[in-house]
C-alpha cells in the first residue's frame, strides 16, 4: 500500500512555489487602487492572477516581462536602439548623452507614467541643460490651473476619501469614467458606502453632462446631452457653458430665460438640478477633457467654477476636481510646485530673469516651444506625443533634424521616429517607485515581478552622470 502511495505521489508534480502581494497599487491610471492582490509564481517568474483590478489594470500586469528582455510580448521594445538599429544599453545611452550635451535648449517631456523618483532625475537633466520641462498636464489641464490662478483653488481641492465619505450628489461634466477610470465610480463616487452615504448609492444622486450618450446615463438620476460646440458666442445654446451659467442663475433664485436653451424642457430639467444642489449636503463635480481640452473650454472652465463658487456663497460645500489620467501625472505637478512654484511648462533657459518668467503658459509648455522651434533636442519618457500632440506639434517634435531620446517599455508610433530608444521597466510591475494619487496623496508602488530592464530612474541616473563627466 505504501509502495503504490510512492508511485503515485512521485507523478505529482511539484507544488508551485507561489508568491502573493497584497495591497498592491495599481499603476493605470490616477485613481491608484491600493486594494489588489497579485498573485505570482516565483519559479517562473509569472503572474498568475490578479485580483480586484478593473480590465485596464489587468492588462497593464499582464504586459510585463516573464523574466528577460528576450520573453516579452509584441508591445514591449526588446532591446535599445540607436538611429533604428539594436544596440546596447551603453552604446545607446552614450548617445543619449552626446545629443543632450550639444544641444543648447532641450526639451524634457513626459514622466506621468514613471514614479517620483525618475521625475526627480529628469527635472534635474532639464535644470542642468536649462532646458524646457513640461509634462501632459499642460496639454490637458492647463486651463484650469489658469483659472484657479484667480484665487479659487479653496474651494476646491478635497481628497476622494472625503468624497466618498460625505457627498450625496456627484456631477461628472465631460468625464467618462466607466471607460477612463472604471473603479472609480465603485471606489470613490457613486457606490461605496460613506459617513453620510449609508446606503451607498442610494443615498446618492448622479448628474452626468456629456455630448454624447455614455454608460453613466444608467447610473444618472439627471443626463443633459449637451451640444458639441465651442462655447464662444452666441451660436452654442445648450453647451457646456450655458448650461453652467443657467445652474448659476436658478441657484441665485433668478428666473430661467428659456431663450437660453436648447428646449423648455432642457430647462426644466434645469430647474430641477439647481434645487437638488441647492440642497445637497455635499457635492461634487468631476470635470473631465470633455470640457478641459475641447474647443472654447476656457469659457466653460470660467463658467463652472463660477457655478462652483456660488453654491459655496449659498451656503453648500462643492468642491471641483479635475479627473486626471496618466497614473502619476499629479507627482509630476507636485514635484514642480515644490521645486519651482509651477506646476508644468517649467522653462530653465530664463533662469537669469526674474522668477515670474519661467513660467508663462502660452510660451514655456511644450506645444508653445516646438510651435516656435525653440528646442533643439528632446528627452521623451513614459509618453507618445506622436498620438496625443496636435498634428502640427507632432510632426515638428519628429522631425529628423530634432533629435529624440525616447525611454518607454512599450512601442508607440512616437518610437519610429527616435534617434534613440531605451527600454525599460514597468514601474509599479516590474519597479518599485512611489506614484501620487489624483488627489495628491503619495503611495508607494511595489515590484511585484523580475525582470532584465533598468527602471527609469536608473536609465535617467546614468544619462545624467554621463552629462555630468
Amino acid at each position: 500500500m505504501s509502495r503504490l502511495g510512492g508511485e503515485v505521489n512521485a507523478r505529482l508534480p511539484p507544488k508551485r512555489r507561489e508568491r502573493v502581494t497584497e495591497a498592491a497599487v495599481c499603476p493605470f491610471c490616477a485613481c491608484l487602487c491600493d486594494d489588489l492582490v497579485i498573485s505570482v509564481d516565483a519559479e517562473k517568474n509569472k503572474i498568475t492572477g490578479v485580483k480586484n483590478a478593473c480590465k485596464l489594470g489587468v492588462a497593464k500586469f499582464r504586459s510585463a516581462a516573464a523574466g528577460s528582455a528576450e520573453r516579452t510580448d509584441e508591445r514591449r521594445i526588446k532591446k535599445p536602439r540607436v538611429d533604428g538599429e539594436e544596440t546596447d544599453y551603453e552604446e545607446a545611452v552614450q548617445r543619449a548623452v552626446e545629443i543632450l550635451r550639444t544641444a543648447k535648449k532641450p526639451l524634457v517631456y513626459g514622466l506621468c507614467n514613471s514614479g517620483y523618483e525618475a521625475q526627480r532625475v529628469a527635472l534635474k537633466i532639464a535644470k542642468l541643460k536649462r532646458g524646457v520641462f513640461d509634462t501632459s498636464e499642460s496639454v490637458c489641464h492647463s486651463l484650469l490651473y489658469s483659472a484657479l490662478q484667480k484665487g479659487r483653488f479653496p474651494f476646491h481641492y478635497a481628497l476622494l476619501d472625503e468624497i466618498r465619505e460625505n457627498a450625496d450628489v456627484v456631477v461628472y461634466w465631460g468625464a467618462n469614467p466607466v471607460a477612463s477610470h472604471p473603479r472609480h465610480l465603485s471606489k470613490f463616487s457613486v457606490y461605496p458606502v460613506g459617513r453620510y452615504a449609508m446606503r451607498g448609492v442610494l443615498d446618492r444622486e448622479v448628474v452626468c453632462v456629456e455630448v454624447v450618450e455614455s454608460e453613466l446615463k444608467k447610473v444618472s438620476r439627471w443626463f443633459l446631452q449637451v451640444k458639441p460646440g465651442g462655447g464662444e458666442g452666441e451660436g452654442d445654446e445648450g453647451g457646456d457653458a450655458k448650461i453652467a451659467e443657467t445652474l448659476e442663475r436658478l441657484v441665485k433664485g433668478e428666473v430661467g430665460e428659456p431663450s437660453r436653451t436648447s428646449e423648455p424642457s432642457e430647462l426644466k430639467e434645469l430647474v430641477k438640478i439647481a434645487d437638488r444642489l441647492k440642497r445637497a449636503f455635499y457635492g461634487v463635480i468631476f470635470v473631465g477633457l470633455g470640457v478641459l481640452a475641447s474647443e472654447g473650454a476656457a469659457k466653460k472652465i470660467e463658467a463652472i467654477l463660477s457655478l462652483v463658487e456660488t453654491l459655496n456663497r449659498a451656503g453648500v460645500r462643492f468642491v471641483l476636481f479635475p479627473m486626471k489620467g496618466h497614473f502619476n501625472v499629479t507627482g509630476a505637478v507636485q514635484l514642480l510646485l515644490r521645486e519651482t512654484g509651477y506646476p508644468f511648462g517649467v522653462d530653465f533657459s530664463r533662469g537669469s530673469q526674474p522668477p515670474d518668467k519661467i513660467f508663462e503658459p502660452g510660451r514655456t509648455t511644450v506645444l508653445d516651444v516646438l510651435k516656435r522651434g525653440e528646442v533643439d533636442a528632446a528627452l521623451v519618457v513614459g509618453a507618445d506625443p506622436f498620438s496625443s500632440f496636435p498634428k502640427d506639434a507632432a510632426r515638428r517634435l519628429c522631425d529628423c533634424e530634432l533629435p529624440l531620446i525616447l525611454i518607454d517599455p512599450f512601442e508607440t508610433p512616437t518610437t519610429q521616429f527616435a534617434s534613440v530608444v531605451l527600454p525599460t521597466a514597468i514601474t509599479g510591475v516590474e519597479t518599485g517607485g512611489i506614484a501620487y494619487r489624483m488627489d495628491g496623496l503619495p503611495l508607494r508602488l511595489e515590484k511585484v515581478l523580475d525582470c532584465d530592464y533598468p527602471s527609469d530612474e536608473e536609465t535617467l541616473k546614468r544619462i545624467l552622470t554621463g552629462l555630468k563627466s
